[in-house]
Parts: structure tokens; sequence; C-alpha cells
């Protein structure tokens, strides 16, 4: 289903032709859908994970489809190697930060793990800081740039629970896209945040509470991650989670009781890219836990909690 169409109007696409598109966690999952389609749309794509064979995979499978990408294997837990990275990397016309890793696990036991706090944020939200840091640069010289981060329907509403490190992580590097948009708007480069609902990934499988739950496919929430790229909306999200926000203002212990009785969900109708604000830069022209994590993987409860998981390295 196509985004609502006021938000198009009077809005010119960007082509995508030409263009150098930077994904993390490409290596699966919604990565490697979205370094698929861009490369369809034909986009160079900088397909970044850590796992190097899988990879080199994508970039075959993409070439012998007439497709441009390159494997930039890199370890995004590792700091050093992010900034290394942008030296690898060059010009970046599109940077996705899509690569995260998410815990599902309640707050204590979360705070009594410290080590997967430091993990999360740092995979969350440092290492696309650090991309920030050395790509927004360049952008900014050239006078164009688009930064696409993803996160859940879930830092909408704030509270919902099991997920409050991952919420957190996410929710200030939304903050950043949209001061990315105050600060930088104007000289051409904008910022989109991806607020997804569920997405039946690698990632997700482990945690036994979502069979049964709708869930987008990889390759439709690649979809959005396009559509953002030709459109540059300033937030992309499901509408129930907007509404859940909008209640949020108003009545927020109703919002903490829908949300401790798990009565928030988005809902199959919801499977589109619904942009909810005009697009900042619409004409501007010129869950897969990766090998080798030793992190505990715990199946509790039938509802899967607690769980620690990473997308798409």
């Amino acid at each position: 289903m196509q985004p609502e169409p006021h938000l198009r109007r009077g809005r010119a696409t960007i082509d995508l032709r030409g263009r150098r598109v930077l994904i993390t966690g490409a290596s699966s999952g919604i990565g490697e859908a979205a370094a698929v389609q861009f490369a369809a749309a034909g986009a160079t794509v900088l397909a970044v994970a850590r796992r190097e064979a899988l990879l080199n995979a994508l970039v075959a499978r993409i070439a012998a489809r007439g497709g441009q990408a390159i494997a930039l294997p890199a370890d995004l837990s590792d700091l050093a190697s992010v900034d290394a990275l942008v030296e690898r990397a060059g010009r970046v016309d599109v940077l996705v930060n899509n690569a995260g890793r998410s815990i599902r696990r309640p707050l204590l036991e979360s705070l009594e793990r410290w080590h997967d706090i430091e993990r999360l944020t740092t995979l969350n939200y440092y290492a696309p800081l650090r991309l920030i840091r050395g790509l927004a640069p360049g952008m900014i010289e050239r006078g164009d740039g688009h930064i696409i981060n993803v996160a859940s329907w879930r830092v909408l509403p704030e509270a919902s629970p099991l997920f409050g490190g991952y919420i957190a992580s996410k929710a200030a590097l939304g903050v950043v896209s949209r001061v990315i948009e105050t600060e930088w708007g104007d000289l051409g480069v904008h910022a989109t945040t991806l607020y997804y609902p569920l997405v039946s990934t690698p990632m997700m499988a482990p945690t036994r509470a979502y069979d049964g739950v709708a869930a987008l496919t990889a390759d439709e929430a690649a979809a959005w991650m396009l559509d953002a790229a030709r459109r540059r909306p300033v937030r992309v999200a499901p509408r129930m989670a907007l509404a859940a926000k909008a209640l949020d203002v108003v009545a927020p212990r109703l919002v903490n009781h829908l949300l401790r009785q798990r009565l928030i969900q988005p809902e199959p109708d919801l499977r589109r890219r619904v942009p909810v604000d005009v697009p900042a830069g619409g004409d501007s022209a010129p869950r897969n836990r990766r090998a080798g994590d030793t992190a505990p993987r715990d199946r509790r409860a039938a509802d899967g909690t607690p769980h620690d998981r990473r997308r798409g390295d």
C-alpha cells in the first residue's frame, strides 16, 4: 500500500540511481532485503555487517542481478572498527543505521547484567552516532544527504514493559534524528526515524511470545526504507503507535495500563508505509543473533522473557 497521497503532493521523489547507500546489519533480515531493493533501484550499496561470508554472498547475488554492491565487514560493537569503516566507505549519500540489539527482559534483571546494557547501548546508539559523526560532514559539504535510523514502535508510547534498555537506546537515536533536521535541514541533510512494528526475521525467532503475532516481512520492512529514502519524511510509524503516543500526552496512566496488559500492538492492516509528518526534504536535490556472540540466550517463561537478540550482522 502506498503512503498517504496528500503527503506526496508537491514533493518530488528522490532518484536513488547512482547514490551510495551504506546499510548496517546487511547480512540478514531487513538489512539484507534493503540492500537488494536499493541495488535494484540503481543505488550502489555499501553492505556492512560482521559476517564477511554472508556479505560476499549478498554482493554476488546483487551483481548477478545487474546491481552494484560492496562488502564492508565491520564489528559495530567496536567503536574503533566503526571509525575505520568511515574511512573505508568514502562518500555516502544515504546512511541506514539498521543494525541493532534488542533485549526483552525485566528492567531490574537488565540492570543487574550491566555488560548487556553497555553492549546494547554501544550498538544501538554509540555506533550510529560515530557513523553520523564521520559521514555527516561530507554530506553537509556536498549540500545533500540522508540518515535513516531504525527504531521500534515501542519508543513512541515509551512505557512498554520488558524493553526498558532497548527503548531508551532507540529513543536517544530518535532524538538525534530530530536535531539533525533542525540543525542541518537547511543545509540539505535530513534524517528519518522508522518506528517499525514487529518484523518477521531470524532475530525474533527464539521469542515464543511472538508466535502467531502479525508481523511485517523483511521485504515489507525494507520497502519502508526505500520509500523513506525517496521522500525523506521526518518519521514513519504505524498509526496505532502514533495514537498511543498522542493518548500518552493526556492520559499517561491509561497508556501504562494498556501496555501492561499488552493491549496495544500494531495489527496486520498497518502493514504499510505510513509517513505521518510532511517530508522534511522530499524535494531536496543536488533479528538475528550473530555467530560467536557470547551473550546468554535465555528462554525462560512461555512469553520468551528474558531474551537478548541482535539484528542483521
